[in-house]
């Protein structure tokens, strides 16, 4: 357990305030308290302060200063418990995705407080391993789009989420993603797994490239062909195990092989994007994967359906598909040749060519409906 910690106590309601910090006065580790009505002044203090400190932020008030400052707190700590008089789920989610490791309905009980606040002082400022979601886009069949789609999706979860989203190229004889962002890394999957086998999986993430001003991560495939064939099952799982230590998202792309690579990747996922296109070959071939999902007892929601280039006078309709997969569509990608073809030869995302575009906005859309079904999964422990 750490001790000296500060907690800052953002709240307008100032008999509020003065209660929390009476309970928080009474826990040793708790060295200083700081209290703020106006969210602005917290928040500068808060962005000056260390990730040791814990915020306390009361979302009752749902103006755009509250909003836009706590949804800001957690690029500068992890530590973040939110309050409401309102404790419905939408709240709740709400307080989710502004990043809390705790919701406390008000009025705010003392030992409820008091449990929260020593749990947070237990834990690593930089432990997101619990939380952390491998979100694998995977197909058995070349030519669907699953580079574009890993891509698109990855740099949306970093704006919508406003946390550190990791990009991993595991298709590690073929691999696009470096190309498709026009980057040249330095560092590459093979190099990174060698540190982590000489236990530097603390600094992984100073060998990812960042994407431009945003909070996206890539980390790309091996340099050289023939390096592709030293990576293990055994070494996939340890750069899995390091990258869930330092980001809540890591969205891999990988081969469409059936390999002991490919099964390691698909079974240690905690989501996989299934991606196919609307046409039978694909679909036959959609059904055999599934096939193997099924064999492999893979949990509930786990596989989630993409349909990519999706055109709404396509002979074969949705319902044709999820009758023959026996698998309901999750998401439907719009067919937008020349816009992904722009974005792929600039070396950019989608939403750098044309974000008003119908795919730029289902990207947009699709992140959104994913990150708020983790936080909906990770709601239910509230509702137990």
């Amino acid at each position: 357990m750490q001790d000296n910690l500060s907690v800052v106590v953002l709240d307008k309601n100032d008999n509020s305030r003065e209660v929390i910090k009476s309970y928080l006065k009474e826990t040793p580790i708790i060295t200083d308290i700081r209290l703020y009505s106006n969210f602005k002044e917290g928040f500068e203090d808060i962005k000056k302060s260390d990730n040791n400190t814990i915020v306390i932020a009361d979302i009752s008030d749902d103006t755009y200063e509250v909003r836009d400052t706590v949804e800001n707190i957690k690029l500068y700590t992890p530590r973040l418990i939110i309050t409401s008089l309102d404790y419905s789920t939408n709240t709740i989610i709400q307080a989710l995705r502004f990043g809390a490791k705790e919701f406390l309905p008000k009025p705010v009980l003392k030992e409820d407080l008091i449990r929260v606040v020593t749990s947070l002082a237990n834990i690593s400022p930089d432990a997101n391993e619990s939380q952390a979601q491998i979100i694998t886009v995977y197909s058995n069949k070349g030519g669907i789009g699953k580079t574009t789609i890993a891509v698109n999706l990855a740099a949306e979860l970093a704006k919508v989420t406003k946390d550190k989203v990791a990009l991993v190229d595991l298709n590690l004889q073929l691999g696009d993603i470096s190309t498709f962002l026009n980057l040249n890394p330095v560092f590459d999957v093979n190099y990174v797994i060698k540190r982590i086998m000489n236990e530097e999986e603390k600094t992984i993430i100073k060998m990812f490239e960042k994407y431009k001003e945003t909070s996206l991560y890539i980390l790309s495939d091996p340099s050289y062909i023939e390096q592709s064939a030293s990576v293990t099952p055994q070494q996939i799982m340890m750069l899995f195990n390091a990258l869930r230590k330092n980001f809540p998202y890591i969205v891999i792309d990988m081969s469409s092989g059936i390999d002991s690579n490919t099964l390691t990747i698909l079974d240690n996922a905690d989501i996989i994007l299934f991606t196919s296109i609307v046409n039978i070959p694909a679909i036959r071939n959609a059904q055999r994967c599934m096939n193997l999902f099924r064999s492999r007892k893979y949990k509930q929601d786990k596989v989630k359906l993409i349909i990519n280039r999706y055109m709404d006078n396509d002979e074969i309709k949705v319902e044709d598909i999820e009758n023959t997969l026996g698998e309901k569509v999750y998401w439907r990608i719009p067919n937008n040749y020349f816009t992904i073809m722009e974005a792929i030869n600039k070396g950019v995302c989608i939403s750098e060519v044309n974000p008003n575009s119908n795919i730029g906005n289902s990207f947009r859309d699709f992140a959104l409906k994913l990150s708020d079904d983790i936080i909906e999964q990770t709601v239910l422990r509230y509702r137990i």
